[in-house]
């Protein structure tokens, strides 16, 4: 029998705060573009330099490890975790947007024999309102696996 392999992802960031049993641990956000060589000319890469966010965000990890404020430390995070956080995140929204579209779309049009505006109207209120209930259901139930401290790399003196 073969055993699986695990992909992980690694990546440093700087512990920036201690709260009881949790380390907040601020990271480099960085774009896909960033190493390539063609980033300076990219319509990509100067739309995600306008829609990436310069501010940083902590992420709250359990403390696993002794480190301190000041420390840089080594997150890991199995991939197939990404994945499914990315679904959640990105996807469930989507497939409600189009699965009420159509679904409000045709009651509308079947019940009340409406025009073809009408029919557009419900289509994006049901749209909007998949939108936010499949963002919804993301936030109230879905509960993601965060990342954990897998090692401290330099220690503040």
């Amino acid at each position: 029998m073969q055993s699986e392999l695990k992909t992980v992802l690694r990546e440093q960031g700087l512990v920036v705060a201690m709260d009881g049993e949790d380390v907040l641990v601020e990271t480099q956000r960085s774009t896909g573009c960033s190493g390539c060589s063609s980033e300076s000319g990219c319509g990509t890469s100067a739309l995600a330099k306008l829609f990436t966010g310069t501010s940083k965000t902590p992420i709250r990890v359990k403390k696993s490890l002794d480190c301190q404020v000041g420390d840089i430390v080594e997150l890991e995070l199995d991939e197939s975790r990404l994945l499914q956080h990315s679904f959640m995140a990105y996807g469930l929204p989507l497939i409600g947007l189009f699965i009420l579209a159509i679904v409000f779309s045709n009651f509308v049009e079947s019940v009340f024999q409406v025009s073809a505006v009408v029919k557009d109207i419900s289509a994006i209120l049901g749209g909007g309102l998949g939108l936010y209930l499949g963002w919804w259901i993301t936030r109230k139930i879905y509960k993601p696996v965060m990342p954990e401290l897998s090692k401290v790399l330099s220690q503040k003196s």
